[in-house]
């Protein structure tokens, strides 16, 4: 069985603070207001094993900039402007340096973009950085810029006539 946390109600708290800051140094400790916890003291050896452990900010990656950015690398285009209006910047270089691999991509180009949009992402520590942190998933995005490329190469279909 668990051992409870020991906990206190903010009016203890306040009259007896240096005695409930003893008890935390040993524990934690909850403090609770009209029954509810609402903060818990912790000694600092709990604080520091926790400070490496901070989750990293990734960028919002959802389905309609997912779509932006197919239509975006289906067209073909090059140009940073358009590439700086669709997302954030640094996402966007590694999807370029990504795709400078690619067949069907301007492998000088696609870099080129890449460093103009986030300096140092073409090289393999800068690229490897966003791997570790990016919200694209490779597996899932060039399928998909694969089949909307096959859809741009298409010709328009012309209605048959029945005669």
């Amino acid at each position: 069985m668990m051992a409870r946390m020991e906990s206190v109600n903010a009016t203890q708290l306040k009259n007896r603070l240096g005695e409930v800051l003893k008890r935390a140094a040993l524990g934690p400790v909850a403090i609770e207001r009209h029954g509810r916890i609402v903060a818990c003291l912790v000694p600092p050896a709990a604080v520091k094993a926790r400070a490496g452990k901070t989750p990293t900010v990734r960028p919002r990656w959802g389905r309609r900039d997912e779509q932006r950015v197919v239509e975006l690398c289906a067209r073909g285009d090059y140009r940073l402007s358009r590439w700086l209006r669709a997302g954030d910047p640094g996402t966007l270089a590694g999807v370029a340096a990504m795709l400078a691999s690619q067949p069907g991509f301007n492998r000088t180009r696609m870099l080129a973009l890449a460093e103009r949009l986030h300096p140092g992402i073409s090289a393999p520590a800068g690229f490897s950085h966003w791997l570790a942190r990016t919200p694209v998933q490779a597996a899932r995005f060039l399928p998909m810029l694969e089949a909307r490329m096959r859809e741009r190469k298409l010709p328009a279909a012309v209605p048959s006539r029945r005669p």
